[in-house]
């Protein structure tokens, strides 16, 4: 059973993903995932692509540089290049390492109390040359604390955050807010098809109309496993050319791990 709060946003947000530990709930259709070689077939497909994009355009991008750096030609500027190409391949590396570990339940939260307002900040200013790049402006409302794992929950806010403002259109607004017992995070960008919303957490799955932005398709996978181990339920809503809402629950009580 849904609790009085998921009825709200269920009843106001459609179409919507919900996300709880032990159960997928789509709406406003049945629920039901698309078939399962399908999305597998798909994930393998988009996994050679995001490999290929993400991994070996920056390798091909660092020969190239490192030809010009040969030449003894703007060595410093050369190097830092090298450097952001590096920490790039870097990320993906290790996010396909984490989601592994906890695919394999070798993952071990450790719970501690958290400021959630300062961590959304902390993370925002990550990615504050991107946001005045793409001239986004950016809201935060965040007083609420809670219990959970620091790290693994920077992890997902950082992926929610990054996806916020990647998929914002040049000059939109991304809020981050606090409701009632949810954590909230919105954006105006170019959203998910609906039939599309209920794979969008499968590894390496891209939604059709992201595949011309950067991205290897295991943000949301790692969100959702993240949030599966540490018991806490989530929802997105998303329409295509308004945006995506994405809502975190936060336990109004200390919750032990799942499977402790």
């Amino acid at each position: 059973m849904l609790d009085t709060d998921w009825h709200e946003i269920v009843k106001t947000h459609r179409p919507l993903l919900l996300l709880k530990p032990d159960q997928i709930i789509f709406f406003p259709t049945n629920g039901e995932i698309d078939n399962k070689q399908q999305v597998l077939s798909d994930s393998k497909t988009f996994f050679v692509n995001a490999v290929a994009h993400e991994l070996f355009t920056p390798i091909t991008a660092m020969i190239g540089l490192i030809e010009i750096a040969k030449e003894g030609e703007r060595v410093q500027e050369v190097l830092c290049k090298i450097e952001k190409h590096l920490n790039r391949m870097q990320r993906i590396i290790e996010q396909l390492v984490l989601l592994s570990k906890i695919e394999q339940e070798q993952y071990s939260p450790e719970i501690v109390h958290i400021n959630l307002g300062k961590l959304v900040k902390d993370i925002l200013n990550e990615y504050q040359s991107k946001v005045e790049q793409k001239k986004i402006r950016v809201s935060v409302d965040v007083t609420t604390t809670m219990k959970t794992d620091q790290e693994a929950f920077k992890i997902v806010l950082r992926n929610l955050i990054s996806n916020a403002i990647k998929y914002s259109h040049e000059g939109g607004i991304v809020r981050i807010f606090s409701q009632q017992r949810f954590l909230v995070i919105q954006d105006e960008g170019v959203g998910v098809p609906e039939t599309e919303l209920k794979n969008i957490t499968a590894r390496f799955y891209r939604a059709t109309n992201a595949r011309t932005f950067s991205g290897a398709g295991l943000g949301l996978a790692i969100v959702k496993h993240i949030l599966r181990r540490i018991d806490i339920c989530w929802a997105i809503h998303s329409q295509v050319n308004v945006g995506t809402k994405v809502f975190i629950e936060i336990p109004q009580r200390n919750q032990s791990l799942a499977g402790e």
